[in-house]
């Protein structure tokens, strides 16, 4: 009887060390951070960092702190996708050490 007490018992903490979040999460993807100088501001929903436009995601933090951001600064933005395909902004902040 207790053997069969102990496999249920291995099994329920298996099963909810499998269900943790962090499991899940390292097969997430995550965008690298691009660092770069504001080249323009063309409008309220695209930046322009080093000569390279960038579509801003409505309603994200990138969205609401746009206009903190002025030409020449230097900034870290992060996009919802990996570089190279349509990608859109969801945040930027300013560059440490700048």
């Amino acid at each position: 009887m207790k053997l069969g007490k102990l496999a249920l018992n291995v099994g329920a903490i298996a099963l909810g060390l499998y269900l943790q979040p962090n499991i899940g999460w390292s097969t997430r993807v995550y965008a690298p951070i691009i660092t770069g100088t504001v080249t323009a501001k063309p409008s309220a929903s695209t930046i322009e960092i080093d000569h390279r436009s960038y579509h801003i995601q409505a309603n994200s933090s990138a969205a609401k702190t746009l206009n903190s951001f002025y030409v020449g600064e230097t900034v870290d933005m992060r996009v919802d996708g990996p570089p190279g395909g349509t990608v859109e902004v969801v945040s930027i902040v300013q560059h440490q050490g700048s």
